[in-house]
């Protein structure tokens, strides 16, 4: 088979099929969020799309409604070109099936489940299909309040301890939107509602940027260098031991800590406080399932690896089977 993907006859095929696209949207780029990140934008221009032939008259013959019940994303159908995108990434990818196409022919338009608002939906808020979108129909409400984002830096989400694997896309100091990233080897481009959405407590102003001491809980804190604050912890950390023993003093990891993180606080405890105190909350919360876990594969933790899932001739799900609207943030 010989597969032909550049000559003048698939150029021109391309642009007349953009074309016929964009004679369906309203040409707002000017005062549109995603102005200068939309990929409808970007492919017009790759196949050398000036005007419109096709007697464009302003709006989209879809409902302009917009829904904005969704505190995350808000759903412009009047920028909707019905390229089914959004509806793969919720079918296909995630497995929700929130998004269908509802309609025949010109009438044909997506719509959450039984053309609800979003919030009233089957939909759990991961933003598959907003990271699909190649419009603004689908846009973040950070992108539409703060602009398109500047530069972007790749990030671990903090939410957990699976390490999903981010692109923290800024304006400024300012994180715009959380990005998924497909080189992620934890997540493949995937994500939750709270990695993905819930970015907030980076700017929030009861966030601790400084380290803080104070000598009894009657003190107020007070902001010190990091020098001065390890030097106050460790100083502390042996007086009790030289006064109580090496095993008085010990560690206790959050689960939301990365396995590195945690091995990192082990090695602390062991090398440098000399003992073995040390543990982690998720024992405490999971020990039901590290009992069972433990009883029939001999060991409480998961034995397998994410990806491992893929090579599985069947799959046994045990209880709900529908996605939790707040997923769990314990995963791993």
């Amino acid at each position: 088979m010989k597969v032909t993907t550049q000559n003048a006859k698939v150029a021109k095929t391309r642009r007349n099929v953009m074309e016929l696209y964009i004679s369906d949207h309203p040409l707002d780029c000017l005062t549109c969020p995603t102005n200068g990140d939309c990929e409808l934008q970007d492919m017009a221009g790759a196949v050398g799309l000036r005007e419109v032939r096709y007697g464009y008259a302003g709006d989209n013959h879809l409902d302009a409604k917009k829904d904005t019940s969704n505190p995350y994303f808000t759903f412009d159908p009047s920028k909707c070109i019905v390229c089914s995108r959004c509806v793969r990434a919720c079918e296909e990818v995630q497995g929700t099936f929130a998004l269908t196409i509802q309609g025949r022919g010109f009438e044909s338009k997506v719509a959450p489940s039984q053309n609800q608002p979003f919030l009233d939906s089957e939909c759990v808020s991961c933003g598959a299909c907003v990271q699909a979108c190649p419009t603004a129909t689908l846009a973040e409400n950070g992108l539409i309040e703060k602009g398109v984002p500047e530069h972007s830096v790749v990030t671990t989400c903090a939410y957990c301890g699976v390490g999903c694997s981010f692109r923290a896309e800024m304006k400024g100091q300012e994180v715009v939107r959380m990005v998924p990233n497909k080189d992620g080897h934890a997540n493949h481009g995937h994500s939750c509602v709270k990695g993905r959405f819930s970015f907030g407590y980076a700017t929030h102003k009861d966030r601790i940027t400084k380290p803080m001491i104070r000598e009894t809980i009657h003190e107020p804190w007070r902001e010190v260098s990091w020098d001065e604050a390890f030097t106050f912890a460790a100083n502390k950390i042996k007086s009790i031991q030289a006064k109580y023993g090496k095993n008085s003093v010990g560690a206790i990891t959050s689960s939301r800590c990365t396995n590195e993180e945690v091995y990192l606080v082990q090695k602390l405890v062991r090398a440098a406080f000399g003992n073995n105190n040390v543990d982690t909350c998720a024992r405490v919360c999971h020990s039901p399932t590290g009992f069972g876990l433990k009883a029939t594969l001999g060991e409480s933790a998961g034995t397998q690896s994410f990806d491992s899932v893929m090579k599985s001739d069947v799959i046994v799900v045990i209880g709900r089977t529908r996605p939790m609207r707040t997923p769990c943030s314990h995963r791993r």
